[in-house]
């Protein structure tokens, strides 16, 4: 007989992958938020990542690629989310007057600031592919392997996308000249 503290072997599998979910949310939410480079955007990515892998959650059965599979989940939602951002921003640059750039004064964290303003602006004008390869090789770290399986394309494709993007950077003047 059952108490009511207890928990049914039915639920057991609910409260283990909830909690997993629950645990692994924070370094997603981080992820997406390094390839998308918006916060509430980033959630979004997250939230639809996490409602595609509670559809398929029984398809992985070993737990301890469950990270890194929830991870990839969230690399292709990014990616899709950057190819889907690109389109409606160029309507937008169709639609919207272009606003006067204000300068504001000189200083070390307003130059960082506007230097990620930069970088962001030229990973956007990139190819979804080669700025998703940039973000996850440069800005998240990770190796060529890494970046290739998650894209799913390989190791010297990779390459490509990664030193075309530096190229493109570097031309568009928003890549300092140590990122090689």
């Amino acid at each position: 007989m059952l108490n009511s503290v207890s928990v049914s072997p039915a639920a057991a599998p609910v409260v283990s992958r909830n909690a997993a979910l629950t645990a692994a949310r924070p370094r997603l939410e981080a992820l997406a938020r390094r390839l998308v480079w918006d916060t509430e955007e980033a959630r979004d990515v997250v939230q639809g990542a996490l409602v595609d892998a509670l559809s398929r959650w029984d398809t992985v059965r070993n737990e301890a690629a469950r990270e890194g599979w929830l991870r990839r989940i969230v690399v292709n939602r990014a990616f899709s989310h950057l190819r889907r951002r690109r389109f409606w921003n160029l309507v937008g640059a169709v639609l919207q007057v272009a606003e006067e750039d204000v300068v504001p004064p000189p200083d070390a964290a307003v130059e960082k600031k506007e230097h990620h303003a930069r970088l962001l602006a030229a990973l956007e004008r990139l190819p979804a592919r080669q700025s998703l390869a940039f973000t996850l090789r440069y800005l998240e770290g990770w190796t060529f392997e890494e970046v290739a399986g998650a894209m799913s394309i390989d190791r010297g494709t990779v390459r490509v996308h990664v030193q075309r993007a530096v190229t493109a950077l570097r031309a568009a003047g928003a890549l300092e000249e140590e990122t090689s």
